[in-house]
């Protein structure tokens, strides 16, 4: 971060009680020192993103995605405060942040960079979807209540065929969120690896995969029996929503920027798990 915080760019989901007012005491007490205060909304928002020192997103984990996905492209600091539920992703609790924020605008919290996926379909040669970014995962599941096949390669090398409900694609950032529920890893944000976890796979021998992030994933929706009808979608974060088809190729590499995630200098992603998902206790 910078030492010196003059300007902030303001985010929130308004239509929330508690975010919204978590975003009006954020935007007083900035008011009120100085900071020039810009929301974080609206078809200008690119060029007033070029000029802010850093971002902060009121309210739970959504909200953060959201943000994050907007200023990747900018290199803008994002902090979190969380005025939600889990709030895993926010740097503090809005209860917290007139105490902190001095600390925030000397520039006395840390700053640790995540990376991204990118991701588009392909359909008869033609992109269709993307590029799309997210920052926890990216999802192929299936609408129907039945199982479908999926091919995945990695590169020029194949990996194998999935039946099951889906494939989820994540981040070191995203293996606490969807990825932990079926089952994938915990895996320090700081590695540089794709977490492949399959969605109910009906076999005993695919288990999630621990990927380099160096090679282009490709994964095709395929037929195996004949007049085979497959309803599945492609989803960026559980916020940005695509329709596939038979033959579809969803296409999924590294982002060329990295987020800039902002957090309190004496919490740990550990002491974090251990906090918010109760890690470790018996």
């Amino acid at each position: 971060m910078k030492n010196t915080v003059k300007s902030v760019a303001l985010f929130a989901n308004m239509a929330k009680r508690e975010a919204a007012h978590s975003a009006r005491m954020i935007s007083k007490l900035l008011h009120d020192r100085g900071i020039k205060v810009v929301l974080g909304e609206g078809s200008a928002i690119e060029k007033k993103l070029q000029t802010v020192d850093l971002a902060i997103a009121a309210g739970g984990d959504g909200t953060m995605l959201r943000t994050a996905r907007i200023l990747a492209p900018f290199s803008v600091p994002l902090l979190g405060v969380n005025s939600g539920g889990l709030g895993f992703l926010s740097g503090i609790d809005a209860v917290d942040f007139k105490k902190q924020l001095s600390m925030i605008l000397q520039g006395q919290f840390v700053m640790e960079e995540r990376w991204l996926l990118e991701a588009e379909v392909l359909r008869n040669n033609k992109r269709v979807f993307g590029p799309q970014i997210a920052l926890n995962d990216c999802v192929i599941k299936s609408f129907d209540p039945r199982a479908f096949y999926l091919r995945v390669s990695l590169g020029e090398r194949f990996l194998t065929d999935y039946f099951g409900d889906g494939l989820i694609l994540s981040t070191p950032t995203g293996s606490t969120a969807y990825a932990l529920a079926a089952g994938g890893p915990i895996v320090d944000p700081s590695m540089d690896v794709l977490l492949l976890s399959p969605i109910c796979p009906h076999t005993l021998t695919q288990r999630p995969l621990v990927l380099p992030v160096k090679e282009t994933l490709y994964i095709q929706v395929v037929q195996r029996r004949p007049r085979e009808k497959v309803q599945a979608l492609v989803s960026m974060d559980g916020q940005t929503n695509f329709n596939l088809q038979l033959g579809d190729h969803l296409r999924v590499k590294k982002y060329h920027k990295t987020f800039k995630l902002v957090l309190h200098p004496k919490r740990s992603y550990f002491e974090v798990l251990r906090r918010k998902f109760k890690w470790g206790e018996r």
